[in-house]
Parts: structure tokens; sequence; C-alpha cells
């Protein structure tokens, strides 16, 4: 009997031995912070694909860490940068980079969605009033240092909660052929704040930090350095990942 190439042996790689099942992937209390902070509109571009812009005086990006302590992936730590977009007259935000320290969520976000994932070290810890996340890839080679304080509870109208855009790029497997995939595509996230019955929602407002703390033109994250900071916030969130839509195909459209 053969492996089927249908799905029914399986949703991922390896056929009859899945990394990963099919989605939707759930997230339990996860705790998730960011910077919000105007960057470099040069540096910026040079990071979108074709039909993506940003702000060409003061794009808007942010820079999330996230502690995931029970997901359908496992434990794990990660970290991304978005950039406030548009594509077709709609505001997304944008994810070019992401690091993550769990090989399944690396391959999953990859494979179907186009998240730009890579395996790094990273740490969340508190010391006094601060939340300190850091990460280093190599080891020993750091690059980002980000840290926030929890100063007042915040209103959930204070996210600018949008849309999750990525390119997902699959290179060509033979000499002379197109990329076997070149699409935009969309991520709407399922999910909701954590709530305690005194205080209403885990989501607190703070003053961030954000410290690339060495070049690296394998991982150019210091392009992304702020220019003027816009805020902070920490959340305790419950959430879920679905399939994504395809929003532009670069391919069909030649």
């Amino acid at each position: 009997m053969s492996i089927e190439v249908d799905g029914t042996s399986g949703f991922s790689m390896p056929l009859g031995a899945s990394l990963y099942p099919p989605p939707p992937y759930h997230y339990h209390g996860a705790r998730m912070a960011y910077a919000r902070y105007e960057a470099d509109p040069v540096a910026v571009a040079s990071m979108l694909p074709p039909g993506v812009t940003a702000d060409p005086v003061a794009p808007i990006c942010e820079l999330w860490v996230a502690d995931y302590p029970c997901t359908t992936f496992g434990t794990y730590l990660e970290a991304y940068i978005h950039i406030r977009t548009k594509l077709d007259g709609t505001d997304y935000w944008f994810q070019p980079v992401i690091f993550t320290d769990r090989e399944p969520a690396m391959a999953a976000g990859r494979e179907i969605w186009g998240y730009a994932k890579k395996l790094a070290k990273m740490e969340w810890r508190e010391e006094a009033e601060q939340i300190i996340f850091t990460i280093e890839r190599p080891v020993g080679k750091r690059l980002v240092t980000f840290t926030i304080t929890r100063d007042r509870l915040a209103r959930p109208e204070e996210i600018d909660a949008l849309p999750i855009i990525s390119l997902r790029y699959l290179p060509a497997s033979e000499p002379g052929r197109k990329p076997a995939a070149a699409e935009l595509v969309r991520m709407d996230v399922q999910g909701a704040l954590q709530t305690t019955e005194m205080h209403g929602n885990v989501l607190w407002a703070g003053r961030p930090s954000v410290s690339f703390d060495s070049p690296s033109n394998v991982d150019p994250w210091h392009i992304f350095k702020p220019v003027k900071m816009l805020g902070g916030f920490v959340q305790t969130v419950n959430f879920s990942l679905p399939l994504g839509k395809v929003v532009k195909d670069y391919l069909a459209e030649g």
C-alpha cells in the first residue's frame, strides 16, 4: 500500500508521519507584549512585496514578543515584526520576519501561511517592574532586547487590530520553472483577551524599550529600528489560527 497524496496519508510532510495536524491550531494563556513605533521609510519599503505599501514618511511598525505556554505545537517562544500597510485599499499588518524556537511551529508557519520563520534562541523573563525579552541568532549574537512595564490597565480600542498578510514563496524545484508559489496570504486570527472578574481584560499599557543590539546581514532585523516610539502593550490571550485566504497570487497575475 503506497502513500496517498490526496490528504488521506496525512496533512503535512512527511506523509504517513505528519509533523503537524490540520488547523485550526489553538493557543491558551498566551503572554504577548509589543512596542509600536515609527521606523525609517526607506528601510521598511525594502522589505515589502509588490503592491504592498506603507506610509512613505512615517511607517508604523510593531515588534511583538510572545510566550506560548500551551499550544497545539507545544510550549514555545516567538518574536516578529509587523508593518502597517495597504493592499488594494485594505489595511493590513504585513509580517516580514519572525523567529520561533519550536520545529513544528516553524514548519507549519512557513508551509501554510508563508511566515518567514527561522529558529533562534530567545528568553522571556521578568525583573523588577519590567518584562525582558531577548533574541540571539546564533547563540551569543544578541540581535534584539525588548523591555516593557505594566503601568496601567488598557482598553481594547487602543489596540490597532488588523488582519495579517504574509508572503508565501516556494522556490522552483527544477531549473527553468517558475516558483511553486508566490502569493500573499491573509490571516484572520480568531481569539479574545483573557479576563478577570475584578479587572476585566488582561491588557496593560506600558513603557517599551527596543534595541537592535547588533546588525546582521543574515538576519537584518536592525533595519526596523525605532525612529519614534508610540507606545506598548502587554496582554494575555486565547486564540486559534485557521487556514488563511490568498488575497494576491503573483504567478496567476503574471
